[in-house]
């Protein structure tokens, strides 16, 4: 389930525990992470596949800028002890990259960090474990990962 909007939102799964978190405007704290993924090739197709998108241009005939957004965890939590190192984590945070790439869909592309990105703290040893995890499937450098869109 979920509730909230772009700006903040939580996803539930249903007996195993939640995520939640909201926009930021980027990430200070891993900002040399971010402009990594900037030079990758994923993300250097995704801005350019964006900006020669027809669709993409104002009504003036001025293209729209490849702006993606910045989400970051901010708490997750598997509510059944029993339920932990199962890889429920991991499924949790995934619901919460879909909901975020599904409000970032206008802008090109998605960031999606570790709450620490923001405050310099607060990302616990398993979540970054699922952190670690995560970065295997998606473009990432440190814990930021990227999708564009």
């Amino acid at each position: 389930t979920h509730k909230g909007d772009s700006e903040y939102f939580r996803v539930d799964l249903p007996g195993i525990g939640y995520a939640q978190g909201g926009q930021q405007l980027s990430f200070k704290e891993c900002q040399s992470d971010v402009d990594k993924i900037k030079q990758s090739p994923e993300y250097l197709e995704a801005e350019e596949r964006y900006t020669t998108d027809p669709k993409n241009v104002w009504g003036d005939g001025e293209r729209k800028k490849f702006r993606p957004r910045f989400y970051d965890v901010e708490n997750a939590w598997i509510s059944n002890p029993d339920m932990r190192g199962k890889g429920h984590g991991k499924e949790i945070y995934k619901a919460f990259i879909d909901k975020a790439i599904e409000y970032s869909k206008p802008y090109g592309g998605v960031f999606i960090g570790a709450h620490h990105c923001t405050i310099g703290s607060g990302t616990s040893a398993d979540a970054k474990r699922v952190w670690k995890s995560l970065s295997r499937e998606y473009t990432s450098a440190g814990d930021v990962i990227f999708i564009g869109l």
